[in-house]
């Protein structure tokens, strides 16, 4: 037979437990938490830049800060923030009493939880990157400005190519260890790339390429020489999307006979042809290029217009009329501008900027759309009606019961004032007698 002192210590553990998880007490560390984080990380883009800083404090579950010279362990924002979803569900939905004559704060709570799960969604599923077109040019892929990806393409007799493969950042995370080798093969491309010496980034803040040596350079330094050069990293910069990598690769066939050592370089929209090789009739290109997404539908550039500051050479506005093609169709035309998105199928392309830098006049420009992806991305703007709702049914009623009160309160004074005067009266009356 069960001692009922186990169970009740049991159950008395699972409630504590419980009351601390949906409690003030928690509630109030996890916000002192999100202040102090948001502090350390604002102040820690100066030296890291923003995308590592972000990375950092904003989307770790732990992570270490240092004091002077003391290093503490702090969770990080992403697992401050669920813990403060799970308090506010169990403390302002599940445990708040249920009173439906005043369901503003419960519906207020049901606001805030809805903004912490759509920046759930946002982090986990936004997709983002920039399109860059030239008048007359049309494109339905993305750019990624901060992620890299190698590309193996298999061309047609045309020179098109028919199929590509992609290594994605997650499979090259971690080659820029010293000494990391990793071998990538798929069983519909007839060789395997070994990749090796990845450097996130070769080039300074002036876009000198210093990681990238000639052979003699590298040789005194002990690098691998490759087509003439070698690679040695260069420090990343703080706007990860001025970091330009390189790497080596081997190329194996399925016996593992080297066929072929080359290496690659970081590659933009407007780069040259990639690395290619001859092999079975066929031609392949390998290709370290920023990560690439396709979207639902084209974009084609008709006109790029840009406007002045009077008497400078600095842009005052510029904005973008576009044709959105869909199925090979024209399906409407669009203008995109510094205050005005376009926002199609879940995605929203905005006016980022353009190029390129230092053109004269006359000489064609270019117009960098930023593009976004977040199935989120209207959420918080909802939240934010919901807790506005909540709130105004809050006060409403406080301030209804606040005046039902006063207005009771009066009553009371004026019945009590009404009989006071009614005995002055009577006792005057008396002592007229």
């Amino acid at each position: 037979m069960a001692n009922p002192n186990v169970r009740k210590n049991n159950k008395s553990f699972f409630i504590k437990v419980y009351n601390f998880f949906s409690g003030y007490l928690l509630a109030i560390i996890l916000l002192s938490l999100l202040l102090v984080l948001t502090y350390f990380g604002t102040m820690a883009q100066v030296e890291m830049g923003l995308y590592e800083a972000s990375e950092k404090y904003f989307e770790s579950l732990f992570l270490i800060q240092y004091i002077g010279p003391v290093p503490i362990i702090l969770p990080g924002v992403y697992l401050v923030s669920a813990l403060l979803f799970l308090n506010l569900f169990l403390g302002g939905l599940v445990r708040a009493k249920k009173n439906w004559r005043r369901p503003g704060m419960v519906i207020a709570h049901f606001g805030i939880i809805y903004i912490l799960f759509a920046g759930f969604v946002a982090f986990h599923y936004t997709r983002e990157g920039n399109m860059v077109l030239y008048e007359g040019d049309r494109s339905d892929e993305i750019y990624n400005l901060t992620d890299w990806s190698i590309e193996i393409s298999k061309y047609n007799d045309e020179g098109e190519p028919t199929i590509t493969y992609v290594v994605g950042p997650d499979d090259l995370d971690g080659l820029w260890k010293r000494g990391t080798k990793r071998t990538f093969y798929n069983s519909k491309i007839p060789f395997e790339i070994r990749v090796s010496g990845y450097a996130r980034n070769i080039t300074n803040g002036k876009g000198e390429l210093l990681g990238l040596l000639k052979a003699k350079a590298a040789q005194e330094k002990g690098i691998r020489v490759v087509e003439g050069f070698g690679v040695v990293p260069v420090d990343t910069h703080k706007s990860m999307e001025f970091n330009l990598p390189a790497a080596y690769f081997d190329i194996f066939d399925k016996s593992g006979k080297k066929l072929k050592e080359g290496l690659i370089l970081g590659s933009g929209p407007f780069a040259p042809k990639p690395f290619t090789i001859e092999l079975n009739d066929s031609t392949w290109s390998i290709d370290l290029t920023r990560e690439k997404f396709a979207l639902p539908f084209g974009i084609e550039l008709t006109k790029f217009q840009k406007e002045d500051h009077p008497g400078t050479a600095r842009a005052r506005e510029y904005s973008s009329d576009v044709i959105k093609i869909e199925n090979g169709e024209v399906a409407g035309d669009r203008i995109i501008s510094m205050n005005q998105p376009m926002r199609d199928q879940g995605y929203t392309l905005y006016q980022a900027s353009w190029g390129p830098e230092g053109a004269k006049p006359g000489d064609p420009l270019y117009t960098s759309l930023a593009v976004s992806y977040n199935p989120a991305d209207q959420w918080p703007k909802y939240g934010t009606y919901v807790i506005s709702i909540g709130m105004t049914i809050h006060f409403v009623q406080r301030l209804m019961s606040y005046l039902r009160r006063s207005a009771r309160s009066r009553k009371k004074v004026n019945k009590e004032n009404k009989g006071s005067n009614n005995r002055e009266g009577i006792n005057e009356v008396y002592e007229k007698i």
